[in-house]
């Protein structure tokens, strides 16, 4: 093959990669209208591919699954959160641990209908398509985690993989309840600054642990 054969073949494979790229975020910016559209959030692949004008069987072919197609779009709304965490250096603890309920909520709060119905569309999947969800959302509490660890606030003995899944089931588990049950926003945001402060309170020192005191205090709730 000549030094031209090879630079025209890896031209032809560059302009397929970047269909198929092309491809995978018209069906992602595809997935989330529908989700926005729809009352439950629930579309079907057809439907999917209609919406991104490709062929029944280019989303299977690209995803694999409807999870991973909802897993890449949660992924893609929280992307410029998880980056946007030098904020919390030089922070006090309870102002990095409760500053990131505030900003999760904020975000959520921006697009409510988006939110609650790709909560429902991800909770309407089977239990097999749901183990295939390629997005767990540990990387929403990460910097959080391994910032308060590495300036010593968190004890050593204490696994963060496990700190940072806690945290994560929380937050999933609030988040679900909000979408399904139709929270107010306003409940999301004290449910979830009272479930973290609670954990954080069994780890932090006595200083650090005192302005964390009024966010366990719940409101009275409806």
């Amino acid at each position: 093959m000549t030094q031209q054969d090879a630079g025209q073949t890896a031209a032809k494979a560059g302009r397929r990669q970047q269909g198929i790229t092309d491809r995978r975020r018209r069906l992602v910016r595809a997935a989330g209208e529908l989700i926005e559209e729809k009352e439950d959030g629930n579309f079907s692949m057809p439907e999917l591919a209609a919406r991104a004008g490709v062929s029944l069987a280019t989303p299977y072919n690209l995803f694999g699954s409807k999870a991973a197609v909802l897993g890449q779009l949660f992924e893609g709304q929280v992307r410029g959160f998880i980056k946007d965490s030098d904020w919390m250096q030089g922070k006090p603890p309870h102002e990095r641990i409760l500053g990131v309920v505030d900003r999760l909520v904020a975000a959520y709060a921006r697009r409510p209908v988006f939110f609650r119905n790709l909560m429902k569309a991800m909770h309407a999947l089977g239990t097999v398509e749901q183990s295939q969800m390629p997005y767990d959302g540990v990387h929403l509490v990460h910097p959080l985690v391994s910032g308060l660890a590495a300036d010593g606030y968190i004890p050593a003995q204490v696994p963060a993989d496990l700190l940072e899944a806690t945290l994560i089931r929380l937050f999933e588990s609030t988040f679900e309840h909000w979408a399904i049950r139709n929270w107010e926003t306003e409940r999301l945001h004290h449910e979830l600054r009272s479930s973290f402060a609670l954990v954080f309170y069994g780890l932090l020192g006595p200083a650090e642990r005192a302005p964390l005191e009024q966010a366990m205090k719940l409101p009275p709730t409806a």
